[in-house]
C-alpha cells in the first residue's frame, strides 16, 4: 500500500498515458485502484490468463487464481474504460484440444477485451515445464526455443499434433470472439 501511494504521488508529476501488466488477483483484491489507475492515465492493461482450465492452470502452470477473478478484473477495467489485452498460451505439456477450448471459453466471458493474444508454449531452459517436457520425450536436451510462436520443433503433445496446434494458434482469436 505504501508503494502504491508513493507511485501515485510520483506519477502525477509525470502525467503521461501508460499501459501496464498485472494479474487479475491484484485488481480484484484492491478494486478501488482501478479507478485510480484511470485517473493517473492508464490507458491499457495486459493480463496473462495463460490457460482457461483452473485445475490445469493450478497443477501444470502452478498459477492458482480463479476464472471468476479474471472475469471480475475484466469487468472492473471495462467499467473504467481501460483497454484490456489478454495473453493466452496453448500447447502446454499434457494439454488436449478440449483444454484449449476451455481457454477459448473463458476468453468469451471476458468483457472489454480489445486484444486477444495467443502464443505456443515454449519449454525455456531452467523451468520445471521444460524438465517435464524432457521427461515425457516431447523435446530433446538440445531443444532451443528461438523462434517465437512456432510448433514445428515440437513433437505431438498429448494428442495435439503440431499441425493442429498451429491451426488452433492461427484461429484462436476468431474462436474467442465469435
Amino acid at each position: 500500500d505504501k508503494e502504491w501511494e508513493e507511485f501515485k504521488e510520483m506519477y502525477k508529476e509525470v502525467n503521461l498515458p501508460f499501459w501496464m501488466q498485472t494479474r487479475a488477483e491484484t485488481l480484484v483484491m484492491k478494486p478501488e485502484r482501478v479507478a485510480e489507475l484511470k485517473e493517473l492515465g492508464c490507458h491499457r492493461v495486459s493480463m496473462g490468463l495463460e490457460h482457461g482450465n483452473e485445475e490445469f492452470r493450478k497443477k501444470v502452470i502452478v498459477k492458482a487464481f480463479s476464472n471468476e477473478y479474471m472475469v471480475e478484473a475484466a469487468r472492473l477495467l471495462a467499467e473504467q474504460r481501460i483497454a484490456l489485452t489478454i495473453n493466452n498460451i496453448i500447447g502446454f505439456p499434457g494439454e488436449t484440444r478440449e483444454l484449449v477450448f476451455d481457454t477459448i471459453a473463458i476468453n468469451r466471458k471476458l468483457v472489454g477485451v480489445d486484444t486477444t493474444n495467443v502464443a505456443v508454449f515454449a519449454p525455456f531452459h531452467g523451468t520445471p515445464l521444460r524438465d517435464l517436457c524432457l521427461s515425457k520425450g516431447y523435446i530433446s536436451e538440445d531443444h532451443y526455443c528461438g523462434k517465437p510462436n512456432t510448433t514445428t520443433s515440437l513433437k505431438s503433445i498429448a494428442g495435439i499434433s503440431p499441425k493442429e496446434l498451429e491451426g488452433l494458434r492461427k484461429t484462436f482469436a476468431l474462436y474467442a470472439r465469435m
